[in-house]
């Protein structure tokens, strides 16, 4: 089944955090022959030892990238939302080191790796999107040692909750507040290095606090200051400003060699920096 790109709306609200793209960038997005894939809650959309040949895009619900240990235990090392991209390694064809698996029903865009790279080789402005998507993640998995090896069980579970609720309201706008709940207590468990047990009395006591309400499968923040205060949640992590790419004409009749070998090539002559302003 194809689908058109204009119809994700998600991916270009997540890839517009980091760049205003012209219509030309999506225009050759939409020249893909994007294939849609649907999985059911608890099947793996990538194995571990795998070597897939795609590049997903997630249309619609949750997954999860995690490692498993031999004896069964899991720990979850981040969360796919509507929007994101994975996996990039396909591009060096390398054997997946992790699994991802569907928490919801979850819905992805599927392309061959010479097709994405062919884009991203076209187009300076988007190779420097995706790297600096790629630069979030990175920061996301940074934080996330940080969340676990460093902060109480309270911290943990109220900064992974405005970590997520950030991350899916800007691909998929909603209200600032809320944030739909499809991870169990283990999910939380596992990705937050605590037992089950631990999440339950830790999240009722962030609702006797009055910083969270819960209901009907949704989490409600009701005192963001508060939450933000307790588990120090900075949003400069998430590397939410815009990169300006007012990139001059001759940066632009370079762009096709702006990938070499797979690999985003630097331009020292002119630097792309944060915009201070969004």
């Amino acid at each position: 089944m194809n689908i058109r790109f204009d119809r994700m709306d998600v991916f270009r609200n997540r890839l517009s955090q980091y760049a205003t793209l012209n219509d030309d960038a999506w225009t050759k997005f939409d020249q893909i022959d994007f294939q849609t894939r649907a999985f059911q809650s608890g099947d793996d959309i990538i194995r571990v030892g795998e070597t897939p040949a795609k590049i997903f895009i997630v249309k619609d619900g949750w997954a999860i990238r995690h490692r498993s240990l031999d004896d069964g235990r899991r720990q979850i090392v981040n969360f796919m939302l509507p929007g994101d991209v994975f996996d990039m390694q396909v591009i060096a064809g390398v054997k997946a080191d992790h699994s991802i698996t569907a928490v919801t029903r979850t819905v992805v865009a599927t392309v061959i790796a010479d097709q994405f790279i062919s884009v991203l080789r076209s187009d300076a402005d988007v190779a420097a999107a995706f790297w600096w998507a790629a630069v979030q993640e990175e920061s996301i998995l940074r934080e996330q040692i940080v969340r676990v090896g460093r902060r109480s069980a309270k911290e943990r579970i109220a900064h992974l909750l405005l970590e997520l609720q950030r991350r899916l309201r800007a691909a998929t706008g909603g209200a600032e507040d809320h944030l739909p709940m499809p991870l169990t207590r283990t999910d939380l468990a596992d990705a937050l290095g605590l037992t089950p047990v631990h999440v339950s009395r830790t999240m009722s006591a962030l609702r006797r606090s009055g910083l969270i309400d819960e209901s009907r499968g949704q989490v409600t923040i009701l005192d963001r200051k508060r939450m933000e205060s307790l588990s120090q949640f900075d949003t400069d992590y998430l590397h939410v400003r815009k990169l300006d790419f007012a990139a001059p004409a001759d940066l632009r009749s370079v762009s096709h060699s702006s990938l070499s070998n797979g690999a985003i090539s630097s331009h020292t002559h002119h630097p792309r920096v944060p915009r201070k302003d969004n």
